[in-house]
Parts: structure tokens; sequence; C-alpha cells
């Protein structure tokens, strides 16, 4: 199974990565806004990142789908403002982000850096810099370790620019983490082989809202499940009303959310919902499951260490339904508009 060999090996592979960006230097320059952009997984990754950017510098960032860079660019690129335009693409040649970067390419306001697991492509020909992980060369056609690479490789972009040295340490640490949490990878089976349960719905805030959606969308590729993702309070506000016995709810946690995170998990259970909670909780916490994460890294850090336990629970259930990772129903590795 290449799904599975490539959650597997994705420590190696963000290993590589840190190597990668330790020597890299980058033009940063003065911008007043940094748009991350992409499609499906890679705009989810570029959700993610936009809130990790913008706080580990001070530049305020946002996330776009690459289709509204040529569908609406106007609403999005204000005259006489300087842009970095970071664009999100496994293959380097997704019809969006090519059509995106040619509908900006005129404007010297905007300097674009491209991050792709294909260097040699147009996409990145097109860029003004380049981000190119080419020892990521996945053959499954949902996105995994290419996934968890670019948004830790911009992760140590973004620290790189604000120069801080305690995030560059804690992240030059995460790849011997989720190696030893891939070796764990039986604690979502619990869940994941438990036919009973029928809707999942992920919740997370801030920069793991984007993981959720991303959560969200691994499970329904591979399986078709029926599964949804919510910033983590917003649940309460209408969507709990479809929480019943067949109901898996998996809250991403963070120290910063600790003090919302348990009476949310009561509220939930209290209506039937069996709840999965990842992060670092306290001893005293309770759930109907939990999969405790090191809390000696700061939230925004800890981001990486999610992301093949997620990978896991949804090929773990694709398998259990007899549905093929590698082989999901009306996907291609690659959309290209004719």
């Amino acid at each position: 199974m290449h799904t599975y060999n490539e959650i597997k090996n994705q420590a190696e592979q963000l290993h590589k990565t840190y190597e990668l960006l330790e020597k890299e230097t980058f033009n940063t320059g003065e911008v007043d806004q940094v748009i991350f952009t992409g499609c499906g997984t890679s705009f989810y990754l570029a959700s993610s990142a936009a809130r990790y950017y913008q706080n580990a510098t001070g530049v305020f960032a946002a996330a776009v789908p690459a289709s509204e860079l040529f569908l609406h660019a106007s609403t999005w690129i204000i005259p006489g403002k300087k842009y970095l335009v970071v664009a999100i693409s496994r293959s380097g040649t997704t019809s969006e982000i090519i059509m995106a970067l040619d509908n900006l390419k005129e404007n010297e306001q905007i300097r674009t850096l491209a991050i792709t697991c294909n260097g040699d492509t147009a996409m990145a020909e097109m860029a003004d810099e380049v981000i190119a992980l080419d020892h990521i060369s996945e053959q499954s056609v949902v996105m995994t370790q290419s996934f968890s690479n670019m948004m830790y490789a911009l992760q140590l972009y973004a620290v790189k620019w604000a120069e801080s040295e305690q995030d560059l340490n804690e992240l030059s640490r995460i790849p011997d983490l989720v190696n030893a949490l891939i070796a764990s990878e039986d604690q979502t089976k619990v869940i994941a082989e438990n036919l009973t349960k029928k809707r999942f719905i992920y919740l997370g805030s801030g920069q793991y809202n984007g993981l959720a959606k991303e959560a969200t969308l691994k499970l329904k590729e591979m399986t078709q499940t029926e599964c949804e993702s919510y910033s983590s309070l917003e649940f309460r506000h209408g969507p709990i009303s479809i929480v019943d016995e067949s109901t898996v709810v998996i809250l991403l946690a963070q120290k910063e959310t600790a003090a919302f995170d348990q009476s949310l998990v009561k509220d939930i259970q209290r209506l039937g919902g069996y709840v999965l909670v990842i992060g670092p909780t306290n001893e005293d916490f309770e759930a109907d499951q939990l999969i405790r994460l090191t809390d000696e890294i700061t939230d925004h850090n800890r981001y990486s260490l999610y992301v093949p336990l997620l990978q896991f629970l949804a090929y773990q259930r694709a398998v259990r339904l007899g549905f093929n990772p590698d082989q999901p129903r009306n996907l291609t590795q690659v959309v290209k508009l004719a």
C-alpha cells in the first residue's frame, strides 16, 4: 500500500526537509500582507500556514483558495500594497495555481514563493522563489507526507524570517517526535474499526482549524464517510444538534484551549457522542479516548505531531470498510482544468 508506506516514513522525510530548509536563505523583504494559497489539501495547509506565519512574524497573513486569485483578484489585492503570495502545490501542475500565478505576474507589488514536491514544473518557473521538496515523491492519490512536509517547511521558513531561535530549536525536534508517534499507530484503531460509528466530526481552532478540515478531507477521500469539521467552540452553535450515539468527535486539543476543552467534551458526551481527544491534556482530563502529546513544545510548533495519527485513522477505517486507500473513488493525483 503506497498510502500506508507514505504515512509510515514521513518522519524520515521530515528530517530531510529540516536539513534542506536549515541551509536555505530567502529574500523576505517588506510586505503588507502574505497570502497563502492552494487547492484542496493544499488550501487547508495554507489556512494553517497563514495562522502560523502571522503568529511567528507579526506580519498579517491570510489563506485564499487559488481560484479566488484569478476569479476575484480585486477582492484580495489592494492597489499600492505589497504582497508575498505563497503558492502551494504537491505536483506543481495544479491548474488553478498556474492560473493564479499567471494572473498576478504583471503586478510589480506582488512577489511570489512556490512550495512544491516537484521543482521541475511550470509553477516553479513562474515564481520568484521556490522551496522544492524533491525528496517527497508520493505515489498515493491522497496527500500524506507531502502535507506534513510542506507545512513543516513553511513553519521553518517563517521562523527563519522571524529569527526565532526558540521556535527553530523546537521545530528541530519534530522529526524524532513524529517517528515515536508513528511507532504507536494502533492508538487510532479503537475508533477507526468501530463500525457502529457512522458520523465523524473534527474540531480544531486557530491554526488547527485547517488541520481539522484536512483530517475531514482525508477520511472523506479514503472512506466516503459522512464527516464535517468546525472551529471548536463554534460546534455548539448549531452543529451539535446532529450528535448521537453514532457520532465520533475528534478534538485537536491545545494548551491555549485547555480552559474550554473539557466542558465541550462533556457537552458532546451528554448527547451520546464518543469523543477522542488528541493533544497535550492534563492527567485529570476526561474523554472516551485520549492520545496525549508532549507539552514540551509550544502549541504552534506541535502541529506535525497530530498529522500521522489523523492519517492513520482514515487509512485504518478505509481498510476496515473494505476500501483501497490507494484508489479513492472519483479522484486523481492532480486536478487539471480542461
